[in-house]
């Protein structure tokens, strides 16, 4: 009896999905953009704290509007130029 019920959920899930689809409606947070990007890799560069650095930022679009970005999405940003992507923190390479 509750397989039925399952698929019945299943297709009305899929029909929302595809409807969000087609109103260019995606999950998620609006992404950083590029002005905000530069700006926080020119803190970095003359190094400015990361916490600091999310006092002076605003959201320009979206829901968050208005708000400041996470520590978490500002030290994404910093670190998306970076070059030790690769490297262990704990035991260097020989």
């Amino acid at each position: 009896m509750a397989e039925p019920e399952r698929e019945c959920i299943r297709e009305r899930s899929v029909e929302g999905q595809a409807f969000a689809r087609e109103r260019v409606r995606h999950d998620g947070r609006p992404k950083a953009d590029d002005d905000m990007a530069d700006y926080v890799r020119s803190l970095r560069a003359i190094g400015v704290a990361v916490p600091h650095m999310t006092r002076k930022l605003v959201i320009t679009s979206g829901k968050n509007m208005g708000r400041h970005p996470s520590v978490a999405t500002v030290y994404r940003i910093a670190g998306a130029g970076s070059s030790r992507h690769g490297e262990s923190r704990c035991c260097p390479t020989v």
